[in-house]
């Protein structure tokens, strides 16, 4: 075994030995529910999913004789809308559910009412301090660190659910594995960059090299040759040592393969696709957009749904529930978009389906005079309308 290659094998003492590789784990790689997001994709991937959820705002409506209006006047309505509690606005309250999902697979929040039963406030609770249990009667019964809630007291969210429907799974949990392997092969790159010498290679001589030279010689190679700050400085050898750099390099080992194809299982488990992880290497330009709709439509909407339902069933009193409705308001996706946003509005304004003055609304933009008249293409008739005219001309 060439000098290198024992040294590498060693640990600082000299006499404990290391595996270190790809395959090998480098230091302390357990996984846990806190340190998942140490993980380079994992943290991508949990805060584009939060991103995209805070910012679709949530409203309150109640049904009437036209249809639905927003409930402006229910406290519901800005506490959703706004603000949860006086200390955190709606945007982040939904950052925090989105991450509690990702992360545990549960999401908790204390729901404060009034005299009347009604919600008054929204506190987000510390999902890893939460015991939940079914009571004999069916009813869950929650204890944050030790007190018991009441079922009515608390929001629970979740996504994944257990066999029992009890609470939700956490995907870090189930993944373990593939994330296990994320942090090893991370760490095992930092280690070639930063016990790394160039140039790379081993050290040869005829013979053995003594104790008192082999340690000399590790230690000038720690001090003065390792480490990014060395990098290029030449070696000084004596003893007859030669230097025979190695061709072996990241690429060789597949190192950067795995690491691609790691992050696209990573991505997998969490639902977004590669190319939002700022990676399109394998995506032609025309299929991004489809790969974002996929995102919103195979990801976020099935998030959002599970809000609007757990909301309307644990937020509404059971007279509530007979008129009033919680929904995501997906159209302020547009609000980026200017050419998309003019095509959407120009479509339903075709066909008397949005008023001039709704459209200004949409755009935060006052009223017009005679704004609220809903106009159709005048070249358009029903099938119905046709016939009769031709009855009539006949």
């Amino acid at each position: 075994m060439s000098l290198l290659a024992q040294m590498m094998a060693l640990g600082d003492s000299g006499t404990e030995e290391r595996k270190t590789g790809l395959f090998y784990p480098v230091g302390d790689t357990t996984i846990t529910l806190n340190n998942a997001q140490k993980i380079a994709t994992v943290f991508s991937c949990i805060n584009i999913k939060a991103n995209a959820l805070c910012v679709i705002p949530l409203k309150t409506y109640i049904y009437t004789k036209n249809g639905k209006a927003d409930y402006i006047s229910s406290k519901l309505y800005n506490l959703l809308r706004y603000e949860p509690n006086p200390n955190l606005t709606a945007a982040l309250y939904k950052k925090m559910i989105s991450q509690d999902l990702d992360l545990r697979g549960n999401h908790y929040t204390q729901i404060v009412r009034n005299g009347l039963g009604e919600v008054a406030a929204l506190y987000p609770l510390v999902a890893d301090k939460m015991d939940v249990s079914f009571a004999k009667s069916g009813k869950k019964v929650y204890a944050y660190n030790g007190k018991i809630l009441k079922s009515h007291q608390v929001l629970h969210i979740f996504d994944i659910p257990d066999t029992h429907g009890l609470k939700g799974l956490s995907r870090i949990e189930y993944a373990k594995e593939s994330l296990q392997f994320a942090k090893n092969s991370g760490k095992y790159g930092n280690e070639i960059f930063k016990n790394a010498t160039a140039p790379s290679g081993a050290f040869e001589m005829t013979g053995e090299l003594g104790e008192e030279a082999y340690i000399r010689l590790k230690k000038d190679l720690n001090e003065k040759y390792a480490g990014l700050k060395n990098a290029g400085t030449p070696l000084l050898l004596e003893g007859g040592l030669t230097f025979k750099p190695l061709s072996l390099k990241n690429s060789d080992a597949e190192w950067l393969e795995s690491r691609k194809f790691n992050r696209e299982e990573v991505a997998s488990i969490f639902g977004v696709p590669v190319p939002m992880l700022n990676d399109s290497s394998n995506t032609a330009y025309g299929n991004l957009e489809q790969k974002y709709l996929e995102f919103y439509t195979g990801t976020i909407l099935p998030v959002t749904t599970i809000l609007e339902e757990q909301f309307r069933q644990s937020l509404l009193t059971t007279q509530q529930k007979e008129f009033v409705n919680f929904k995501f308001k997906y159209n302020a996706m547009l609000r980026v978009d200017t050419k998309t946003r003019a095509a959407y509005y120009k479509t339903r304004f075709d066909i008397g389906s949005i008023s001039p003055n709704e459209v200004r609304r949409y755009e935060d933009e006052n009223k017009i005079d005679g704004g609220d008249e809903y106009y159709v293409q005048l070249n358009l008739s029903t099938l119905k309308n046709i016939n009769n005219e031709g009855i009539n001309n006949g």
